[in-house]
C-alpha cells in the first residue's frame, strides 16, 4: 500500500507538472520583459550584418517585412484590413523584437488593392514610419481614400521614386516600373534586392503582360534566388517563360483561404517545371529567409521569434520546465541510503 509520504510527493509532482504545462500554454501572455530576457539569454545567431526577409502569413494578401543589415526596416505591403492586428503583432514581436524602437524606415505599398494596403492605416498608427511609397495609380475605394488622407494630414515623407532609396551600400536594389497601365495590378513596381550574392524578386500582383515587358527589356536582370510569386498564384501571372528567366531556387506564394482558386494548378506546375521549390504561407505559415556571410541563407517556417535567428521562446520555456521537472523528480524520489 502506498505510504502517505509517497502520495504527498506524487501530488507535489503533479502540481508542478500542471504549473509547468500552464507556463507553456500561456507563454504568449508573458510580459515583454520576460520574453526579452529569454531572447537575450538564448539567442543563437546575432542579427548584425544579416538580411532577414519575412513573408508574413496574413491570409489572402501580401506583407513582406525586411530587416536590412544596417538595422533599418522595410515593409512591402500590409495585407488585408482584417489581418492588420496579426500583422502589427508580428512586426512588433518578430521584426522589431519587442524593442523600444518602433521605427519602420520604408513602407512600400505596391498598389491600391485592399489585400495589399488594408493594414497600412494601422501600421502608420502603431509604428513610427519614416518614408512611404504610395501607388502612383490611385483608387476611389474608401480604404485607399482614408489612407491617403491620413498620410497627407500627418506630413509623412513621400517617396516618388524607389530607385532613390538610400540603402546600405552592401545592399543592391533595382526597381523596374511601375509601367503605364490602367490596371492597378500592373501598376506595381517590381523590386529586386540583393545581398551577399543572394537575390530576391518582389513582383506584387503583375500579370503576364508586364512579365512580357520585363522579359523584353531586362531578361538577364530578372534572375533571382527567391521569387515572390505574383498575384498569389493567379493563372494570369507567372508564365513559364518568366519563371524560367528568373530561375529561382524558391518560389514563395502568399495566399490564404479564397474563392479565386489561388494558387492555381497551372502556376504550381510552371514553378515545378522551372525547377523551383514551392513555399506557401497558407501551408507553411510565416516564411523567413536569413542571409549572412557565414551560411549564405537559412529558411525558417511557421511560428518563431527572431533576433537574428533564435529558438522559439516557447520551446525554451518547455525545455526549462522539463529540466526543472527532472530535478524535482530526483529530489522527491531519490532512494535513501541504507545505514
Amino acid at each position: 500500500m502506498m505510504s502517505a509520504q509517497k502520495k504527498k510527493k506524487i501530488i507535489i509532482l503533479l502540481v508542478c507538472m500542471l504549473i509547468f504545462s500552464l507556463s507553456c500554454v500561456f507563454a504568449d501572455f508573458f510580459s515583454k520583459h520576460i520574453r526579452n530576457f529569454l531572447i537575450d539569454k538564448f539567442s543563437i545567431i546575432e542579427s548584425d550584418d544579416r538580411l532577414l526577409v519575412h513573408f508574413i502569413s496574413i491570409g489572402q494578401g501580401d506583407a513582406i517585412a525586411i530587416n536590412l543589415p544596417n538595422d533599418e526596416v522595410m515593409l512591402i505591403d500590409t495585407g488585408p484590413q482584417d489581418r492588420a492586428v496579426t500583422l502589427t503583432k508580428y512586426i512588433e514581436q518578430k521584426v522589431l523584437n519587442n524593442s523600444n524602437d518602433d521605427t519602420i524606415d520604408y513602407l512600400i505599398l505596391t498598389h491600391a488593392d485592399a489585400d495589399h494596403i488594408g493594414g497600412a492605416l494601422r501600421v502608420l498608427k502603431e509604428f513610427d514610419v519614416e518614408n512611404i511609397y504610395v501607388p502612383f495609380l490611385e483608387s476611389e475605394t474608401q480604404g485607399f481614400l482614408e489612407l491617403t488622407s491620413y498620410i497627407k494630414n500627418n506630413n509623412y515623407n513621400i517617396l516618388l521614386n524607389l530607385n532613390e532609396l538610400n540603402l546600405d551600400e552592401e545592399i543592391s536594389i533595382e526597381v523596374f516600373g511601375p509601367f503605364d497601365s490602367t490596371d492597378t495590378n500592373d501598376s506595381c513596381p517590381i523590386i529586386r534586392l540583393e545581398y551577399l550574392e543572394v537575390s530576391f524578386l518582389f513582383t506584387g500582383d503583375i500579370s503576364t503582360d508586364i512579365e512580357e515587358i520585363l522579359l523584353d527589356e531586362n531578361y538577364e536582370a530578372m534572375n533571382s534566388d527567391i521569387l515572390k510569386i505574383a498575384h498569389h498564384g493567379s493563372r494570369y501571372s507567372s508564365s513559364l517563360e518568366f519563371l524560367q528567366a528568373v530561375s529561382p531556387e524558391y518560389a514563395v506564394i502568399s495566399c490564404g483561404n479564397n474563392s479565386y482558386g489561388h494558387p492555381t494548378d497551372v502556376v504550381i506546375n510552371n514553378i515545378i517545371e522551372c525547377g523551383a521549390n514551392v513555399l506557401r504561407t497558407d501551408l507553411k505559415g510565416n516564411i523567413l529567409f536569413s542571409v549572412s556571410v557565414l551560411d549564405q541563407y537559412d529558411i525558417l517556417t511557421g511560428d518563431y521569434t527572431v533576433t537574428g535567428l533564435i529558438l522559439d521562446y516557447r520551446f525554451l520555456v518547455f525545455v526549462v520546465d522539463i529540466i526543472i521537472l527532472i530535478i524535482i523528480c530526483l529530489i522527491l524520489f531519490k532512494k535513501e541510503k541504507h545505514k
